[in-house]
Formats: structure tokens, C-alpha cells, sequence
């Protein structure tokens, strides 16, 4: 009797691990769905091909896409899932097509076109092959934040060094920032460069100190904005980076 209890009770034990290992089969493959449904509604394929697999509670991204940012959407993407603990993010970013020279233009397209982008900032970049370097100087967080994003999903980049410096936020700086626009753009000799779709010469202060930067069609117009942000007053220094481009 004792025997058949015991066996009993083994089949019993039996029949419940294999119940739960079914189960646990099913959510794995449900989980594994849920990851996949999430990547592809992140339109990550439309940037390239990337496959999901998930076990014990990671889930391991493998594949390639045209850049940065959409390696980054499909880790978020699977981050969201419920289940998942962890993301081994694998994906490369490959676009053998796009050279840096392609890179730099496309971004600095990206950045001209920006709302937020004006004449108070200033936005340089570089490219370190498949790497884009932004540094400069803008007047909030938030444009920092949008144009790494934005930047980010250029085709070809494959890393993004984010340098920006936020602007300190003062009531005389803005005062100055005002001042100076107003002489130079107001000015007879320099107000053409402001009937620009993108004006080229920015204004950077920073705790009372002005720099200008960007570019202007010759030396004299080079003068002529220094002095300008000189005779606005108000500043405790301006330094003059503009470039000649006579192009």
C-alpha cells in the first residue's frame, strides 16, 4: 500500500513540474512574441533587420541597422516588456554607403533645420568616422536633449558624443543676448545677414562675456560685427571667432 502511495504521489510530482515547465514554456513564447511585436512597432525595420531571442528573463537583440538611434529604439522597445530583466543589446550599426563627409552634411542639415536652433546658439560638428562629435553651446536643456536625439539617427552614425554645453539662464545675459542681436542685425552695413533663412553670425554669452561665432563674406564684415557687439555695452568682454567664407 505504502508503495503505491509512493508512486502515486511521485506521478503526482511528475505530472506538476512538467505542467510547470509547459508553463513556463508559454510564457517564455509569449514574452519572446510580446519583445518582437514591441521592436517592430518601434519601425526599427525599417532601418534594417534585427531578430530577438529571450530566455530566463534577457533578451538578446541581434542584427544590423543604418544608425544610432534605432539601435537605441529597439533596446527600449524590449526594455518595455514585461518579463524582461535584462537587454543584451548586440545590433550593429552598419551603412558602408554613407561616407563622413555625408555624415556631416546630413547633420548639419538636422541642425540648421531644427526649430529651436537660433542665432543664441551654437552647434559645431565633427566626424571620427563612424562617430559624430557635437559640441557648442545652446540656451536649454531641452535643445541639448532633442538634438541628440535627433542627430543621433542620422544614417551612418554609429556613436554620439553629445558635448553641448548649456548656457547659463540670467536676466542680464538675456538682456545682452537682445543688445548685441539688435546692434549687429540692426546695423546698415551687416542687416542683409540677417534677412537669411538660417542668419549666420550667433551670439554666445555667458555670465556677461560675448562670443561671436559662425560666418560672415569678408574681413571688414568681421569688424563691423565685433564692433557692433562692443558699442551694445553691457558685456564684459566679446571675442570675435567669426570665419571669413568668401565661397
Amino acid at each position: 500500500m505504502r508503495g503505491k502511495r509512493f508512486f502515486g504521489l511521485a506521478l503526482a510530482l511528475g505530472l506538476t513540474a512538467q505542467t510547470a515547465l509547459a508553463g513556463a514554456r508559454a510564457t517564455d513564447a509569449q514574452t519572446h512574441a510580446d519583445i518582437q511585436d514591441k521592436v517592430h512597432h518601434a519601425k526599427v525595420h525599417q532601418h534594417g533587420q534585427v531578430a530577438v531571442t529571450y530566455a530566463n528573463g534577457v533578451a538578446t537583440l541581434t542584427g544590423s541597422v543604418d544608425n544610432l538611434g534605432t539601435r537605441l529604439d529597439a533596446e527600449r522597445a524590449a526594455r518595455k516588456v514585461d518579463g524582461v530583466a535584462q537587454v543584451v543589446n548586440n545590433i550593429k550599426v552598419e551603412a558602408d554607403d554613407v561616407s563622413p563627409r555625408q555624415i556631416f552634411e546630413k547633420a548639419r542639415k538636422e541642425v540648421v533645420t531644427y526649430y529651436g536652433y537660433g542665432i543664441f546658439d551654437n552647434v559645431q560638428l565633427a566626424v571620427e568616422g563612424e562617430k559624430l562629435v557635437v559640441s557648442g553651446q545652446v540656451t536649454q536643456p531641452f535643445k541639448k536633449s532633442d538634438l541628440g536625439r535627433i542627430l543621433a539617427r542620422v544614417r551612418g552614425v554609429a556613436a554620439l558624443e553629445n558635448n553641448l554645453e548649456v548656457l547659463p539662464n540670467s536676466f542680464h545675459d538675456n538682456s545682452l543676448r537682445f543688445s548685441v542681436a539688435r546692434a549687429i542685425y540692426g546695423s546698415n552695413a551687416l542687416f542683409l545677414y540677417g534677412n537669411r533663412a538660417v542668419p549666420p553670425i550667433h551670439i554666445v554669452v555667458k555670465n556677461g562675456h560675448v562670443t561671436l561665432e559662425g560666418t560672415v563674406g569678408s574681413k571688414l564684415d568681421r569688424s563691423l560685427a565685433e564692433f557692433a557687439a562692443r558699442s551694445a555695452g553691457l558685456s564684459f568682454s566679446v571675442a570675435n571667432n567669426l570665419y571669413v567664407d568668401r565661397t
